[in-house]
């Protein structure tokens, strides 16, 4: 299992929302704000019919935002609740052609779920 390698194969439709909510920190007001967010999405595969596309997913989490001589920079927490769905699990053989080993392969690790840590420079949107 550790040579698997999980690649997104994504859809032909998307639906993104974010929201945020700052406010002043109690230490540095002037200079350090706290935010609290949730962000939201999924992607599907238009044309499958009513009900085919997966459900919207929500990943809340908290941050800093700081102000420095660069522009703003922010440092994020979240959580990510979901499990990676099941998909198609292909082997490749020496002469480079695919062969499909499973249509319902589920990794048995927590991949794709957990605490994620970021940090950017720049507004988040």
């Amino acid at each position: 299992e550790d040579s698997v390698r999980v690649v997104a194969t994504g859809g032909n439709t998307l639906v993104v929302g974010n929201a945020e909510l700052r406010g002043p920190s109690p230490v540095f007001p002037g200079r350090l704000r706290l935010a609290g967010f949730v962000d939201a999405g999924t992607v599907w595969e238009r044309g499958g019919g009513p009900g085919s596309g997966p459900a919207l997913r929500f990943t809340p989490g908290v941050g800093l935002r700081f102000v420095t001589p660069l522009g703003p920079a922010r440092m994020d927490v979240a959580y990510n609740p979901y499990n990676l769905p099941a998909g198609r699990l292909y082997a490749i053989q020496s002469s480079g052609d695919l062969v499909l080993l499973s249509e319902d392969y589920r990794r048995t690790r927590k991949s794709g779920r957990g605490v994620v840590f970021q940090f950017g420079v720049g507004q988040a949107f």
